[in-house]
């Protein structure tokens, strides 16, 4: 059975997360083909029997590349939306700065 598995990196760590999962994907298929190349020399039923677990590999690389894929939308989504998001920040901390030089300058106001 398969599950999904979450956890949390920083944004900038992304690439190189992705990095790792293709190294082990590309290490899968060298492992693959050469499975492929000593089921090529074996009798029938072994042949059958090996094909069963190169399928399976594939399938399991198959879905690690998937999983790459939408990890790499969601990190180019998030980088495309992060400089919007720290001129919101920029935006909410300048009106709380402005907030409070207003209430400093009525507080001044009251006192003279």
């Amino acid at each position: 059975m398969r599950v999904n598995i979450t956890y949390s990196v920083e944004l900038e760590e992304v690439p190189n997360e992705i990095a790792r999962i293709l190294e082990e994907c590309e290490q899968n298929m060298v492992l693959a083909r050469s499975e492929i190349e000593s089921a090529l020399y074996r009798d029938p039923l072994d042949q059958l029997a090996a094909l069963d677990n190169i399928r399976v590999s594939l399938a399991k690389i198959d879905l690690k590349l998937g999983d790459s894929m939408e990890i790499l939308s969601g990190y180019l989504q998030a980088v495309a939306k992060k400089p919007e998001i720290e001129q919101a920040a920029i935006d909410e901390h300048a009106q709380r700065l402005a907030a409070l030089a207003s209430q400093l300058e009525n507080t001044d106001g009251a006192k003279e």
